[in-house]
Order: structure tokens, then C-alpha cells, then sequence
């Protein structure tokens, strides 16, 4: 699942998946409401300055340990990219029952993501926290369990876009711009 990424932070099944592929037999609707939760709290734990304090990441870790079961956090600086991604990519598994839905749970991310980022005051440990987001996208999250609904993944592409525009603002469009280039090589 997260294999490149995650060789180096986490232990045990890095896969997630059960014999089918599966989210550990999730049904849509608990995904669903796991995703939302998920967003909920990582608003929140990155707005507050939280974000890589190495211990008020657990809370959403345990979300997504239901549906990725051995996601395993070792660094502090590794908290945001797991979360990040291993949350974008709940939101894929469960673009496979609902795809728009999944692409609008997607966008609702990237707003909640860029509204926490806009709330960090300490200029040095908001661009950590964006660069740990760019991580997740690049490293962590997988489009291969996306769906394959072309409308819903243009879709996905333009909220993950959005994410990386966030991040780097108007001044960094050429460190958006190849942020884009890594992820979206994967889509295709």
C-alpha cells in the first residue's frame, strides 16, 4: 500500500489490504464516517500546532489503523506525511463503492488542509507541516486503489492540486509545480 514511503516508518502489514484488497472489510458507510473524522481531527491537530509533537497524532493513527491495519508512526517529522496520505487514501479505497462522493470527501480535505495551514502563526513550522503534506501526496498516498471513474479522479486531481498550491502559495508555483509532477505520475 504505502511501500516506498513507509518502508522506513512503519512496521508489521505495510500493505493494509486484506485477501481481496479490501480495507479490512469496511463497509462504505464506516469509511465514510472514519474519513470524516479523520479530516475533522487533522484540521484541527495541524490548526493547533500540534503537528509533529510526537504524541497528539495517536488519536487519528487509530482511524487509520482500522482500515490499514499496521500503520506505525516512528518520527515526528514522519506524523504529518502518514496521516496525510494514509487519509487520502481511505478517501481512494472509498471512491471504489462511491466515486463523486469520494471526490467531494477529497475536496472537503484539501479545504480543511488549507484552512489548518493558513491558521499555523509560526512561519518555520508551517512550511515543516506543508512540506510533510507534500510528502504524504508524493510518498504515502496511492491511486492505484483509486477508482477508476474518470470524472471523479479529474476531480481528485484538481483537490490534490489544490493541496500543493496551498502549500507553496504564489510564490512557490515552480515547487508546486514539480510537487505535481512526482503525485501525478502516479494517476496516470
Amino acid at each position: 500500500m504505502f511501500k516506498s514511503f513507509l518502508d522506513g516508518f512503519t512496521s508489521g502489514n505495510t500493505t493494509g489490504q486484506g485477501a481481496a484488497g479490501d480495507s479490512k472489510g469496511a463497509t462504505p458507510a464506516q469509511l465514510r464516517a472514519d474519513i470524516y473524522t479523520g479530516m475533522d481531527q487533522i484540521g484541527v491537530w495541524i490548526a493547533n500546532g500540534k503537528a509533529e509533537n510526537g504524541i497528539d497524532y495517536r488519536t487519528t493513527l487509530s482511524i487509520l489503523d482500522r482500515h490499514f491495519p499496521g500503520t506505525v508512526v516512528n518520527r515526528c517529522s514522519d506524523e504529518v506525511p502518514v496521516l496525510v496520505g494514509g487519509l487520502i487514501n481511505m478517501i481512494f479505497e472509498f471512491s471504489k463503492s462511491d466515486a463523486i462522493s469520494a471526490a467531494m470527501a477529497l475536496r472537503t480535505l484539501s479545504e480543511k488542509l488549507t484552512t489548518a495551514l493558513n491558521a499555523i502563526g509560526d512561519t518555520t513550522h508551517k512550511q515543516a507541516v506543508g512540506d510533510g503534506i507534500v510528502r504524504g501526496l508524493q510518498n504515502v498516498m496511492d491511486p492505484a486503489i483509486a477508482t477508476r471513474d474518470f470524472a471523479a479522479r479529474v476531480q481528485m486531481v484538481g483537490s490534490l492540486k489544490n493541496i500543493t498550491a496551498s502549500v507553496y502559495g504564489k510564490a512557490g508555483a515552480q515547487a508546486a509545480r514539480n510537487a505535481d509532477v512526482v503525485w501525478q505520475s502516479k494517476f496516470i
